[in-house]
């Protein structure tokens, strides 16, 4: 075995596999979430633990858990958590009781199937159906698309809201009363933490349906409790709800290793991200691409906004170079951190270390995993050769829950996690993602990658973005391109002028063949990913009005 130069990856040329270094849990990975969680809480009970963007209150680590035994034992009381198939699902924004919800059900031993507010009916009673929740919590503004989604599903669970009163309905306020027991709580004893499932996740379905991905307690402190770095003196911010894993991350990584969460029930507006960095002061920060993207072009940011700022994360979708470097502008000697990983094991699998990044890559593989690059028959492939990346770690992937075929054709039989994507390795140990396997799709029997073309057309200065996705032609699929227009280059910018720039830049079987359309935005997943599969909808009824 050799290792590169970046000093943390490790090759191994017989069996043609990238491991990053190993390494010890910062915490014993078997045991129980919400004891973990509550241990913690104690030792910081005089510590700001959460503060409130919206109503500036400020909440301590005693005061959590004291709410979040209330909590639990009312729950109890209500006969939940004696069923091992009970299930509960959070329809909801960062409040100021989201945690202690999310961790009173983590010290009963119940699943929590996350889901973001902006979802409507058809998206809630596919994900309702899949699990089957005994009880939702949700905002008093979702509880008509949250009822419609339960009638939709055939389903009658208890529906308590946070937010303002409706009557007939629990309120959480109510879950937060004095027991007089509080002193006697006991978290649920977890017999098998390794496969007791603490979170249902959604998969990120940008191609299809999404799915609940199973995350077991010990995936979520071993893997989701080390996948964001913070120290007890920072201030972690994240616009993200849990229904993503992002959102996820900052309220495990910040509450598990002693940091001060800021949180806000607000969307994400560029003007509002930098009032609350700057007015929070803001240490460890987690954005998406779109978001930093919004920030970099916002034409309001400046590095004097940035200074709080010790670490800042970017993940979720692909990450580009300019992108990235633009951002860094606005942090002077320091980096944004970008990473590459999988909802179904709850983690970044590589990730790039202060100045150990190299353009176009996503990092190297972080301590724990393994990969290798294969090909269509399963084949290991060399460094410089694309093929599919596959990955491993110490926990393994628990699962798609409802579905007949749990692991789908994610896991084979050796224990790695079919990614879907393809990629390939330098001969340093860095990783290079090069499109989605599913999202390719073949002119003249050539592979395209719609990601080579929107890079193309995202240089233009016209450009807000872009989505390049196959419409069925005859005989092959057709390159065809959604494009947003910035708003001053609305007249000036046409179809004709991209399709050019194609042209001249990418080889003959890449060329837009499809056309290229306009719309006033994409569609995307509450994350900010492209909904590709919607972006097609959207072409073809454009061609068909046409």
């Amino acid at each position: 075995m050799h290792h590169p130069r970046n000093i943390f990856t490790y090759y191994d040329p017989s069996k043609k596999i990238w491991s990053g270094l190993p390494r010890k849990p910062i915490f014993n990975p078997v045991q129980s979430l919400g004891d973990l969680i509550l241990q913690i809480l104690e030792r910081n009970a005089n510590k700001v633990m959460q503060i409130s963007a919206d109503s500036g209150a400020e909440v301590t680590g005693g005061e959590l858990r004291l709410r979040t035994i209330r909590i639990a034992q009312h729950l109890t009381r209500m006969g939940y958590g004696f069923d091992s198939k009970d299930i509960f699902t959070m329809i909801v924004r960062n409040g100021e009781h989201t945690a202690s919800v999310m961790f009173a059900c983590f010290a009963l031993g119940v699943p929590v199937n996350t889901l973001d507010p902006s979802f409507q009916r058809d998206d809630l009673s596919h994900m309702f159906q899949a699990v089957r929740p005994k009880v939702i919590f949700c905002e008093t503004e979702s509880l008509e698309e949250t009822i419609a989604a339960c009638e939709l599903a055939a389903i009658t669970p208890r529906i308590i809201l946070m937010g303002s009163h409706v009557e007939g309905y629990d309120q959480v306020d109510r879950l937060m009363m004095v027991t007089g027991q509080e002193e006697l709580f006991v978290p649920t004893t977890i017999a098998d933490p390794v496969k007791h499932l603490a979170v249902l996740i959604c998969s990120s379905g940008t191609t299809g349906r999404s799915k609940a991905v199973c995350l077991s307690h010990s995936i979520c402190i071993a893997h989701v409790a080390n996948f964001f770095e913070c120290h007890p003196s920072d201030r972690a911010f994240a616009f993200s709800s849990l229904y993503w894993l992002s959102g996820l991350v900052i309220l495990l990584c910040g509450t598990i290793l002693g940091a001060t969460r800021i949180i806000t029930r607000q969307t994400y507006r560029p003007e509002l991200a930098l009032d609350l960095i700057r007015k929070f002061r803001v240490s460890a920060l987690c954005i998406t691409p779109s978001q930093a993207y919004g920030i970099v072009h916002s034409g309001l940011a400046k590095p004097e906004d940035f200074t709080s700022i010790r670490h800042a994360f970017c993940g979720g979708s692909a990450v580009s170079t300019s992108l990235k470097r633009s951002f860094e502008q606005l942090l002077p000697g320091r980096f944004l951190e970008v990473a590459y990983g999988f909802s179904e094991i709850a983690y970044s699998v590589s990730f790039s270390k202060g100045d150990l990044y190299r353009d176009g890559s996503v990092g190297y593989p972080r301590a724990g995993t393994e990969f290798k690059i294969i090909d269509d028959n399963g084949n290991a492939l060399d460094n410089g050769q694309d093929g599919e990346i596959v990955a491993r770690g110490e926990f393994a992937f628990q699962g798609y829950y409802g579905m007949d075929q749990p692991f789908g054709d994610m896991l084979d039989s050796d224990g790695w996690l079919h990614s879907g994507d393809v990629g390939r390795f330098d001969a340093d140990g860095y990783l290079y993602v090069v499109d989605r396997k599913k999202e390719m799709f073949k002119y003249n029997n050539f592979q395209i990658s719609p990601t080579e073309i929107e890079c193309v057309v995202q240089e233009m200065e016209g450009v807000a973005a872009v989505c390049v996705v196959g419409i069925p032609g005859e005989p092959n699929d057709l390159a065809t391109a959604l494009v947003v227009r910035k708003n001053d280059c609305a007249e000036v910018m046409d179809a004709e002028q991209i399709v050019r720039k194609v042209n001249l830049q990418l080889p003959d079987y890449k060329h837009l063949r499809g056309g290229v359309y306009f719309a006033k935005e994409l569609p995307l997943t509450p994350s900010g990913k492209v909904l590709r599969r919607k972006v097609r909808e959207m072409i073809m009824n454009l061609m068909d009005n046409k």
